[in-house]
């Protein structure tokens, strides 16, 4: 009877850091919205308002990993249980990492929306839109434990390389073109960067789940 009981409330924290990995997954999405909808709209005020939200990020992470560790002093999870806990604090980690590449966008949306670079912002939505959706997928595949669903998001990594080639491209055209744009320039060299560690990111917890 102990044993059901103590089943029953490891199966219940389980669960709790199932349903945390959502919730910091629908707050990296909202992020990821905003810093696209600010740099479309040239939305300041609203970038601002993304750098100070992923304080809510951070927090969450070390509060999942709070629970993580009294799950294994308390519990003592056998090694299934202790495997599906290291793969929630990577998922955790990754996704605080994704948290961190929205406010770092945020940060540079004067320099992505200075005229001169205007021509970059078809791509940069693009790589949003591609990254935005391999994460959506990513958490469906991860509630329904479907490693199929996680082999083919992890699959649209390249589509998101390509495009971070042809905006690197671009961003060298660009600076050749106006030799005084090279230090905003090198400023949206690594947003590309982000937006390409992005689906990275999402490609490593696919291959975790």
């Amino acid at each position: 009877m102990m044993y059901v009981m103590e089943r029953e409330n490891l199966t219940d924290q389980l669960r709790e850091l199932h349903d945390g990995i959502l919730r910091m997954g629908v707050l990296v999405q909202e992020a990821l919205r905003k810093a696209m909808f600010a740099l479309e709209m040239r939305d300041f005020t609203l970038a601002d308002e993304i750098i100070a939200a992923d304080q809510a990020i951070d927090a969450m992470e070390l509060s999942m990993d709070e629970l993580s560790a009294r799950i294994v002093v308390q519990q003592h999870p056998d090694a299934t249980d202790l495997r599906e806990l290291l793969t929630t604090a990577k998922i955790t980690t990754a996704l605080e990492r994704i948290g961190d590449h929205a406010r770092h966008i945020a940060k540079k949306a004067r320099i992505i929306t200075d005229p001169a670079f205007a021509p970059t912002m078809p791509l940069i939505r693009r790589m949003l839109e591609l990254d935005l959706a391999m994460l959506q997928d990513f958490l469906t595949a991860y509630v329904e434990r479907d490693g199929r669903q996680a082999r083919e998001v992890a699959a649209r990594d390249d589509q998101v390389d390509e495009l971070h080639a042809q905006l690197s491209r671009q961003i060298v055209a660009i600076i050749r073109a106006y030799p005084d744009s090279l230090e905003k320039g090198l400023e949206l060299v690594l947003v590309n960067r982000f937006l390409e560690r992005f689906a990275d990111q999402v490609t490593n917890m696919c291959e975790w789940v």
